[in-house]
């Protein structure tokens, strides 16, 4: 049976995924089809924002939760890291880097928060696993 807990890390999860396909695919998109460009950077500003209104809540519930479990400091360090890099992108990238480095810099805040949810939901698993003694179902 799996936690709410863990139920939200997959979702992280599932949303840095959904973020790193957009990165890493729109430029293409927008290549192979110019007419899409012109509004373009707008609906992108609106994705990311949109995105983030759902992940950083999703993230801080789920580490939250799992940090009551293990309380690991380097799965929440590398939670807050993540969000605080796709949080500073969001907000002061374009002020700050190029577009092309924005997209890097957002795709490696994506990807250090997965990390923290993937060890998040692996540590909550293995205590949840070790409590019940299921050790002889599983090879950890």
């Amino acid at each position: 049976m799996t936690t709410y807990s863990e139920r939200l890390d997959k979702l992280a999860m599932s949303l840095s995924a959904v973020c790193l396909l957009h990165c890493l695919l729109a430029p293409v998109l927008l290549t192979l089809v110019p007419l899409i460009s012109l509004s373009a950077y707008a609906e992108e500003l609106i994705f990311h924002q949109l995105l983030l209104w759902v992940i950083i809540p999703t993230s801080l519930v789920a580490l939250f939760l799992g940090c009551k479990k293990h309380r690991s400091a380097l799965i929440v360090i590398t939670g807050l890291l993540g969000m605080g890099i796709l949080l500073a992108v969001a907000t002061l990238g374009h002020d700050i880097v190029r577009p092309n480095e924005e997209k890097w810099l957002t795709s490696l805040g994506g990807v250090v928060l997965a990390i923290s949810h993937y060890m998040n939901y692996r540590t909550c698993q293995n205590i949840r696993c070790r409590s019940s003694h299921c050790e002889s179902e599983h090879h950890h």
